[in-house]
């Protein structure tokens, strides 16, 4: 079954909420990406930014700035589908040209 995506949460901002059973409570945001051979994670709380907004607009401001400073970013993920069957097909052509 398929984890539901928080409705805080953001592209490269992650809301944290530990259940309320927890010994330990932690609400914030965390900032977190992958650059290269750099990986920038950083927790804004809610108590030290004055709230939820407060730790939000601080998460985005630090995406912001940590983005501008690191390389961009390379997709290395699985070939699509389209791209995989083009390129069979492709191939498969040349073959028979060849004969």
């Amino acid at each position: 079954m398929k984890k539901r995506a928080n409705p805080d949460s953001e592209q490269n901002i992650r809301r944290i909420d530990t259940k309320p059973r927890a010994k330990k409570q932690t609400h914030g945001f965390q900032v977190h990406f992958l650059r290269g051979g750099n990986t920038v994670t950083r927790l804004f709380s809610d108590n030290g930014y004055g709230g939820k907004e407060g730790a939000r607009r601080a998460a985005r401001k630090f995406r912001k700035s940590a983005m501008g400073d690191l390389p961009e970013r390379v997709f290395r993920g699985p070939v699509s589908a389209k791209k995989a069957r083009g390129k069979k097909a492709a191939k498969g052509k040349q073959t028979r040209g060849r004969r």
